[in-house]
């Protein structure tokens, strides 16, 4: 298989795109207002286009250009230790905000390849995604 290979949006592996959809509620979970506004967010988004890169995929978050935003607008982070059949490593994950809004999943691995017919075996040790702290002034 030739990298990267792209999909359209809801024409991606569908292995993936259910991990996505397990992983985001997941890497939102919290009580700090930014993963309030965030959670919100998922309410309305899409997984948009999967990227496939060979060591992991790329999964683009569409949502609302109405819908609320958080400050900081860019950060990134979570993660999880995603099992793969036929990958002796746990994989992982970062969850990306950009402009204030939910904007893309990044799935990796250290070993191995991850195509679109890989399957998830388990998703333990979730940690969400930590927004930044407020700098004082």
């Amino acid at each position: 298989m030739t990298y990267p290979r792209r999909f359209a949006p809801g024409e991606g592996p569908p292995q993936i795109r259910a991990l996505v959809e397990r992983l985001l509620p997941l890497l939102l979970a919290g009580d700090h207002p930014t993963l309030l506004i965030l959670r919100e967010q998922l309410q309305g988004a899409r997984v948009g286009s999967i990227e496939l890169s060979g060591t992991g995929f790329f999964a683009d978050i569409h949502v609302s250009a109405h819908a609320p935003k958080v400050e900081p607008p860019d950060f990134a982070g979570g993660d999880a230790k995603i099992k793969l059949e036929g990958i002796p490593v746990a994989a992982g994950c970062v969850l990306f905000v950009r402009g204030g809004h939910l904007f893309m999943l990044e799935g990796y691995i250290y070993d191995g390849n991850w195509d679109e017919d890989t399957l998830v075996q388990a998703v333990n040790d979730v940690f969400p995604i930590q927004p930044p702290r407020e700098s004082a002034d």
